[in-house]
């Protein structure tokens, strides 16, 4: 049986790339403009949401037993990446001197443009991270 880690991992991982793929016409710009491959800033939103998630979920059999706890912990994981990926996007974009004002004002921006699809995927991944972990497992026919 897959652990729940392993579920909530796939999970937030496919919708990570979900919300990047709704913005990527612009990730894929501040990628042009930082000189950095365009699929490096469209893939690393749904790799830090598998690793959060990852994190987060470690022994959710036992942890989680209402729907409610699993779409807080995908919250948790949205809010969690945004970050990452601000810092990220920080150090390749940015000169080391402006380094605190420029990374306050990319956690502005990626807010302003990322929020909206972030915190629908972070409920969407944490509603079906949580019913797939919760719902009681199948029986085999031979008993």
């Amino acid at each position: 049986m897959i652990s729940p880690a392993m579920i909530a991992g796939l999970v937030f991982g496919v919708c990570g790339l979900l919300a990047a793929a709704v913005v990527e016409y612009l990730l894929r710009s501040f990628a042009d403009q930082a000189g950095v491959n365009r699929w490096v800033f469209v893939a690393v939103p749904g790799l830090f949401g598998m690793l959060y998630a990852l994190m987060l979920f470690q022994d959710g059999r036992r942890r989680i037993r209402q729907l409610g706890q699993s779409v807080s912990r995908g919250i948790l994981i949205a809010l969690l990446t945004w970050i990452s990926f601000s810092t990220m996007a920080t150090m390749v974009w940015c000169s080391p001197r402006e380094i605190g004002a420029c990374f306050s004002h990319l956690l502005l921006a990626t807010a302003i443009v990322g929020g909206g699809p972030m915190l629908a995927v972070a409920l969407l991944g944490g509603l079906l991270a949580g019913v797939l972990i919760i719902r009681p497992p199948a029986k085999r026919a031979s008993e």
